[in-house]
């Protein structure tokens, strides 16, 4: 079985704590061991997992230099990072901005936001789908990602999903994901297995698991 180090938040997250959202990664993911913590020390020993997923919220201080350089080097060696919405949030460390390929900058009010999966190998089997969620806008970094995820935002469009290559290592960063309930849309659980399964290198089962807890279409 694959296992796959979650880090996040509880009592100490600025605005999205972990709360609710490792039961519905928990149910996305049944054939994984997901490694749940808010110890960010967890970094410092990332050689026995086969991924790291990054659901992180703190905005105002920027994780230890070691964990960081672990992370860096983690992926750089072969590793894997699914990074989804706040988990931007290691960007205050400059080497993680560098990683994940690009910085958060702002996000208007919460409205009904319409996203569109590009052509892409890991958008095969998605669909478009809509969320109530924050409209995050970046500064990306000049790498070679590639976008496969899209939203419309009061007519512009913007990048909501990239994934990249590190060195040896994989890189993914999704943008949805403001409360729990976010993960239980079908159509956008499809594309977060689309993304673990490629950033495992490894086949998830098919269909998707499906949820009864929150809103999403």
């Amino acid at each position: 079985m694959k296992k796959v180090l979650v880090i996040g938040m509880y009592d100490n997250a600025m605005y999205h704590p972990l709360t609710g959202v490792e039961e519905a990664l928990e149910g996305m993911f049944p054939e994984l061991e997901l490694v749940i913590t808010d110890q960010i020390t967890a970094l410092c020993d990332t050689a026995q997992y086969d991924a790291v997923l990054s659901y992180w919220d703190d905005w105002e201080k920027p994780i230890p230099d070691r964990e960081a350089e672990s992370l860096c080097q983690y992926v750089a060696g072969g590793g894997s990072l699914l990074v989804l919405h706040n988990g931007i949030s290691l960007q205050l460390q400059d080497s993680l901005a560098k990683l994940i390929g690009g910085k958060f900058l702002t996000h208007p009010a919460q409205e009904v936001i319409p996203f569109l999966p590009q052509k892409h190998l890991l958008t095969e089997g998605c669909e478009a789908f809509s969320l109530m969620e924050e409209p995050y806008q970046f500064t990306l970094e000049d790498d070679q990602k590639e976008i496969f995820l899209t939203y419309t935002y009061h007519g512009e469009t913007y990048p909501a999903g990239w994934c990249k290559s590190f060195q040896a290592g994989r890189v993914v960063y999704l943008a949805p994901g403001h409360t729990a309930e976010k993960f239980s849309c079908k159509a956008y659980v499809r594309l977060i297995r689309n993304c673990m399964a490629w950033l495992l290198g490894s086949t998830l089962s098919d269909p998707a698991p499906t949820y009864t807890s929150g809103t999403g279409s």
